[in-house]
């Protein structure tokens, strides 16, 4: 039993490989996050950005569960109480300039845009 389980399985993947299934479906779910990305530029320092996004997660209840901070990007992740996953970006454009790319869930437009107005409010 457990071996016809496994070739059963393993057709199956075998047959969304073989028809591109796999790469469409990761492209649409790639479009579906990235639709409700909110996106602002601001003139303020790199550190005053974060400090504000971090403020802005404290007073929203948005907890932290990941910052990361590559070349000129700090990346910040949270999840809020209903356990929705945030993401808010922010990229050094230059002195006192820097890009904000805020998500939040699947894809939501008006929580991202709810956040981001907080988060200027703290710039």
């Amino acid at each position: 039993m457990l071996r016809k389980i496994f070739s059963i399985s393993f057709l199956v993947v075998m047959i969304v490989f073989s028809s591109g299934c796999l790469a469409l479906l990761a492209g649409g779910g790639t479009a579906f996050w990235q639709a409700g990305k909110v996106i602002s530029e601001e003139a303020v320092s790199m550190s005053r950005a974060v400090k504000a996004v971090e403020a802005s997660f404290k007073a929203d209840k948005i907890s932290v569960t990941d910052k990361v901070t590559k070349n000129k990007v700090v990346q910040l992740r949270g999840q809020d109480q209903t356990g929705k996953k945030v993401a808010v970006d922010v990229f050094d454009k230059g002195p006192k300039n820097v890009r904000l790319e805020v998500r939040y869930g699947l894809g939501e437009e008006s929580p991202a845009r709810n956040l981001l107005t907080e988060i200027k409010k703290r710039l």
